[in-house]
């Protein structure tokens, strides 16, 4: 009996394994890392996830300046609980400590594979445990279809936390299952402490994977043919929904700081939902069809969809539950489509790109109906029919369209006329020539893993040839690190890894420099770096380090790499002031227009000479002065592109800079040749990307600063384009500044506490962008919100003042751990009520 049950539970692992070698030997036909010399970190995984994994290793083994409050790594010091909810989560990221370091691309690696695995492992489960008829191998192939999904491998392979969802929808239900059935005391108390981890894990898709759990749930709850009076279907029902519920709670510590971050970070424009065509649309049903960030990846692979077509039609299946399971799955596909529906499935905020990643709920319930009616036996001549033709009528209906493979065209056939095969030999005297089932199970089996591995190729290089790879670590990343560790004196300086390998490339490479890209970057911090004269894409998401002399100075920025000859790279050193500073009483404020004048004002010091420009145009173009600034455009018929010079008055010497946030084209920069400031083709120059203050040269002799630019297009120059650095000046400010610094400082993860002696009323400022969250006390007094000076901290203390002490708490930190107290509170009261009434039942 024992061995019975254990034989009964082996499709799980099965699955589990089948599921990751199919992804495995993808990767290996393909050529990719770590199996060829094609890299797999495509987007997001190369530019977000690794960096972010490898500063989580980093925090892991102490060797990060920040905690998981705080990441001082990357932003000058910006809040950490937001990118942990959002790209690392607590279920396999801890996997990272497995491997070195230098091997953290080889670590996303696997923990992808164990996401597709424990995927596949859970949706085996829950159907062994929602139906446990039907065949076990096909339990376990099932179970592969889902975790390999079309959304799966063209989605989320790249955005490994987003497997995360995959692996909460199957959970989930086998969760509710579980209290449905067994209505037992464990039931009931293990769920929310396994819903709390799958929320931390990735809450953006676990709270889409707990949406379709509940249309899953409500499906059971209606239909459950065994579940008994209604009544007690609806107190099963209710059971889940409190088990999910307090789960969810459990989970706040984590979840309401992040909703706080989320609403203050840097917003993107409203999106308005287009819905695809239905054509378009029904065509990601087939495998191998590939359309990552415009259509859903709903494939499940042709022996599934086969089956899940057939749900409707098999008289083997009770009426009332064809007919509402049906229902609940089509409504889910429609509300894909629907503007409301797709605000609710992506929590109220419509995304800017992948408007369909909510769809592996969908293939999920796909995959239920398949093993539904396969566990119940597909047994009448219409449920074979049916399935095939819609199949076919599909197939001929959709072949020409972009999103359909080579691949999509060989495999939807051969493994149709496998299914076809496979039915008829297990319908030829069925249960009398065991060899002939053994037959048909290999075949089928040897099919939907071949078709699996070969769709997992075919949409991998689909989406190679126009999503962005990055390379892995190598000698590039392995030579910055050591030059930044060679400087490593934090908190006396930053050190700057700049960005030569991802725009995260603080996290990844180390030190602590202004590179952060993420969807959680707080407005403020994205506002008062390019008032500094940040560049940015992505809205202000992605800040682009100026690498000025005066930006380091404030942010005390003491030595940064720097990129020589045949991709070398430097290590360049300069005085910068401290991190802590003490300013007059009231801070001295510039005059100058832009962000030369907020960058004298974070500093403290005149620096800047901002002349009034003039622009002289060839023949080719024409440039006016406006109140706004210079705006330039090439003549009709003129040659591509055109020149155009500025001209300002400087001191001799200074170094030259232009400010051009919005300009599209070119600029000749000293002894290094033109240099693109912003492409003719960067999206919304001003809006969705802006270019840094860069330095052009130095002013001539007699003093004249004189620019060549080029343009190709209609574009701008603000007021204040050109700024004259003067060099001595800049160094007396620095000077001035370390002398201010606090006779003691101390950094921690998330705080900053200064000493000094007692004096006049002075301005304690922290080269720390100032976002919410942030607190300050003067001598252990009550702590308030920190006052701004160019966006830095400052904190004005009086004369007798000895202490001031910053500490960053995100919002709804305490909240989060009230509501999860009382969860746990309301947990263990129901717990105890039901061990009592269990007691006295007789």
């Amino acid at each position: 009996m024992r061995t019975w049950r254990a034989w009964r539970w082996a499709p799980v692992p099965a699955a589990a394994l089948a599921a990751a070698a199919t992804f495995v030997a993808s990767g290996i036909i393909r050529g990719t890392y770590p199996f060829g010399a094609l890299p797999r970190n495509t987007n997001d995984l190369g530019q977000q996830f690794v960096p972010m994994h490898a500063y989580l290793r980093d925090l892991l083994t102490g060797q990060a300046p920040g905690d998981f409050l705080l990441n001082w790594s990357s932003g000058y010091g910006v809040p950490f609980i937001g990118d942990f909810m959002g790209y690392l989560g607590t279920s396999l990221s801890w996997m990272v400590l497995l491997f070195p370091r230098d091997r953290i691309d080889l670590a996303m690696y696997v923990i992808a594979i164990a996401a597709i695995g424990a995927a596949a492992a859970a949706m085996t489960a829950y159907l062994r445990l929602l139906k446990p008829a039907g065949p076990l191998w096909l339990a376990a192939l099932a179970g592969v279809s889902y975790a390999t999904c079309g959304w799966a491998i063209d989605d989320a392979a790249y955005m490994t936390e987003w497997l995360n969802g995959l692996i909460a929808f199957p959970v989930i239900c086998l969760l509710c299952e579980w209290i449905w059935s067994k209505r037992s005391l464990t039931a009931l108390v293990v769920t929310p402490f396994v819903v709390a981890l799958l929320w931390m894990s990735h809450f953006y898709t676990v709270y889409m994977a707990t949406l379709g759990a509940a249309v899953v749930v409500l499906a059971r709850v209606l239909s459950d043919p065994d579940g008994g009076l209604f009544t007690r279907r609806v107190e099963g029902g209710f059971r889940c929904l409190v088990g999910v519920g307090v789960g969810i709670a459990l989970a706040a510590p984590l979840l309401l700081p992040t909703y706080w971050l989320v609403q203050t970070a840097t917003p993107s424009p409203d999106e308005v939902f287009t819905p695809l065509g239905w054509t378009e649309f029904l065509s990601r049903l087939l495998p191998g069809s590939e359309g990552v960030g415009t259509s859903p990846g709903l494939a499940v692979g042709t022996l599934m969809l086969l089956l899940a077509l057939s749900f409707p039609f098999n008289r083997a299946v009770p009426g009332s539950e064809r007919f509402i399971w049906t229902a609940c799955v089509v409504l889910t596909v429609v509300s894909l489509q629907l503007q409301y529906p797709h605000r609710v499935w992506h929590g109220f905020d419509s995304p800017n790109g992948s408007p369909y990643r909510q769809a592996f709920v969908v293939a999920g319930m796909l995959v239920v109906l398949g093993w539904m009616s396969l566990a119940s036996g597909v047994r009448n001549l219409l449920a074979v029919a049916v399935p095939l033709v819609l199949v076919g009528a599909l197939f001929a209906q959709v072949s020409d369209l972009p999103t359909i493979t080579p691949t999509t065209r060989d495999v939807v056939p051969v493994v149709a006329g496998v299914a076809v095969l496979a039915f008829l030999l297990t319908r030829w005297r069925p249960g009398k020539q065991l060899w002939v089932r053994r037959i048909a199970a290999g075949l089928l089996i040897a099919a939907v893993l071949v078709e699996t591995t070969l769709s997992s190729v075919a949409i991998d290089e689909a989406r190679s040839k126009f999503m962005r790879d990055y390379q892995p670590w190598g000698a590039k990343q392995e030579s910055i690190r050591a030059l930044v560790q060679s400087a490593e004196d934090w908190p006396q300086q930053r050190v700057s890894a700049s960005q030569y390998t991802t725009v995260n490339d603080p996290m990844l490479i180390g030190g602590q420099g202004a590179e952060y890209y993420t969807s959680t970057i707080q407005q403020s911090l994205s506002e008062a770096l390019v008032d500094l004269g940040f560049g940015y894409s992505s809205y202000g998401r992605a800040p682009i380090d100026p690498k000025n002399p005066v930006i380091d100075s404030v942010f005390a920025v003491g030595a940064r790499v720097q990129e020589g000859p045949r991709g070398t790279f430097t290590l360049i050193k300069r005085q910068a002031g401290p991190l802590v500073t003490l300013r007059p009483e009231k801070p001295w404020e510039s005059t100058d227009p832009g962000a030369f004048g907020v960058q004298e004002t974070a500093l403290g010091a005149d620096v800047y000479t901002v002349p009034k420009v003039q622009v002289r145009a060839s023949k080719g173009a024409t440039a006016a002065q406006r109140d706004w600034g210079i705006g330039m455009r090439p003549l009709p018929g003129a040659d591509d592109p055109v020149e155009l010079r500025l001209t300002a008055s400087c001191q001799p010497g200074d170094g030259v800079y232009l400010r051009g946030p919005e300009f599209v084209g070119d600029v000749m920069i000293s002894g290094d040749g033109w240099r693109q400031v912003l492409k003719p083709s960067a999206k919304r120059p001003g809006t969705y990307t802006g270019a840094p203050v860069l330095w052009v040269g130095r002013a001539r002799p007699n003093g004249v600063a004189d620019v060549q630019i080029r343009v190709s297009g209609p574009t701008r120059l603000p007021v204040g384009a050109i700024g004259c650095l003067d060099p001595e000046r800049l160094k007396a400010a620095v000077t001035a500044l370390q002398g201010s610094k606090p006779a003691e400082v101390e950094v921690g993860g998330h705080d900053v506490v200064a000493r000094f002696k007692a004096g006049q009323a002075r301005t304690m400022v922290l080269g720390v962008v100032n976002t919410p969250g942030w607190q300050c006390s003067v001598d252990g007094k009550a702590a308030k919100a920190p006052e701004s000076l160019s966006g830095l901290i400052a904190v004005p203390v009086g004369p007798k003042a000895r202490k001031v002490s910053c500490n960053y708490v995100p919002r709804g930190l305490e909240a989060g751990l009230v509501l999860a107290v009382g969860a746990l509170a309301v947990l263990c009261a129901l717990a105890g009520i039901l061990m009592v009434s269990e007691r006295r039942r007789p």
